[in-house]
């Protein structure tokens, strides 16, 4: 008869090897991408700014270095789990970071699809770090979103894209278990209370949130609410610091920056933003020769004024939308086709949000932007269906921050009745 002790003893030996070398294999992915940071630039310029790769490459290395923080949860999910990911339009070293070199440190059956219109891109990306611990090359797969959806049957799916394509995907799919990463409002507040140095701080979190990789990223805040007290003096500093900000034919260049869009889609569907909010646009920057150069824009109006959906905006445009009473703004995130789209929620003097977790769906990030709470080991999102969807069979459709590694050791646990808390 064994001895359960030594037994015991015996897993835990084994686990601290296996823990040992997934760390050193982390440390090694992460000094490869830091060694070929220049190539990475070279490659990823084409659709980003200086800035949003340099950040691209200091989170991707952050989250390898760190990767045997997750060793517990991994330990956890079944080692066989065949994972399928449909890679997102953006975002793309971290992402194969996040959902490609991170799985599989853990898991051997890893498999991912580019966005088609970035392909070329993610295989040069892939093609440069495959000579790392992990091949990343062999883990991408070229195939038509339907092809892949063939090899993804009943697999765990990670999908980044359109939430609508999302539920699609994963009913094709018939998804063990899907984890939809889709799109937020992202909003952020500012209270009747601030002035000068706190004003400028909430106007320069402001700048750094809607101009990351020139507002092309879901996390960039989609509305700005500004209490009518303190309207007219943020939307000044605004436009104030915005003339300041160069105005360049290329994502190349360091700081903030007025640069061209990623492709054709973003440029049109941006420019079909800005003519929506035509009437309500008080500034207007200036534009570079360069057929995709979207001018940033400001534009300013009363809650009560507008529309009562949220526009999605991907580009350099801040929607200025102005409130007298905290109850408005409550009332519009709340409200059925923006309550959906919940995600982050950042307050700067709105004292309705001291110590609140939540507004509705939206997770209460305090003084901080979406970007600077957002964590690769921590769940990402908030409790919108539209923004981060948990589904799969036996699961009810649900809105909930997600972290890949954690839903994959409750599926093996059994998720049961509380499976959405």
């Amino acid at each position: 008869m064994k001895n359960p002790s030594k037994t015991a003893l015996l897993q835990d030996v084994r686990a601290s090897a296996d823990y040992a070398q997934i760390v050193d294999a982390g440390c090694r992915a992460a000094a490869l991408i830091e060694c070929r940071r220049e190539r990475i630039r070279e490659i990823m310029v084409e659709i980003a700014t200086f800035d949003s790769i340099e950040t691209e490459i200091e989170d991707a290395i952050r989250l390898l270095r760190t990767a045997g923080v997750e060793f517990p949860a991994y330990r956890r999910s079944d080692p066989d789990t065949q994972l399928r990911v449909f890679l997102p339009a953006n975002n793309l070293l971290y992402s194969l970071a996040l959902f490609v070199l991170l799985p599989s440190l853990y898991l051997d059956n890893v498999l991912a699809r580019p966005a088609s219109r970035v392909q070329s891109l993610y295989l040069q990306l892939a093609q440069l770090l495959s000579d790392g611990p992990i091949d990343i090359a062999a883990r991408l797969r070229t195939y038509s979103q339907q092809s892949f959806i063939d090899v993804s049957q009943g697999s765990v799916v990670v999908f980044n894209g359109r939430p609508d394509n999302g539920r699609t995907v994963h009913a094709e799919c018939a998804s063990g278990l899907f984890l939809g990463f889709g799109a937020g409002i992202n909003p952020i507040v500012v209270g009747p209370d601030l002035a000068g140095p706190e004003l400028h701080t909430a106007v320069d979190a402001t700048l750094r949130a809607r101009l990351y990789n020139n507002g092309q990223d879901c996390l960039c805040p989609d509305v700005v609410f500004v209490d009518a007290a303190v309207a007219a003096d943020f939307a000044t500093e605004l436009i104030r610091r915005l003339r300041r900000i160069p105005v360049v034919s290329s994502g190349a260049h360091p700081g903030l920056i007025s640069s061209p869009l990623a492709d054709t889609e973003t440029y049109d569907r941006a420019v079909a933003a800005v003519t929506a909010l035509d009437a309500t646009v008080v500034w207007s920057g200036k534009a570079s020769a360069h057929p995709r150069h979207c001018p940033t824009v400001v534009s300013v109006r009363r809650i009560d004024e507008g529309p009562a959906h949220a526009p999605e905006l991907f580009g350099p445009i801040f929607n200025v939308v102005v409130y007298d009473r905290f109850d408005e703004v409550a009332s519009f995130l709340t409200a059925p086709g923006n309550a959906e789209l919940g995600m982050y929620v950042s307050a700067f003097g709105v004292a309705e949000l001291v110590g609140v977790e939540r507004l509705g769906t939206a997770r209460n990030t305090g003084s901080r932007t979406a970007f600077q709470f957002e964590s690769g080991h921590e769940p990402f999102g908030g409790f919108g269906v539209d923004g981060t969807l948990l589904a799969g069979a036996g699961l009810t459709p649900t809105g909930k921050p997600l972290l890949l590694s954690a839903e994959l050791a409750r599926r093996s646990s059994g998720y049961g009745a509380a499976h959405a808390r």
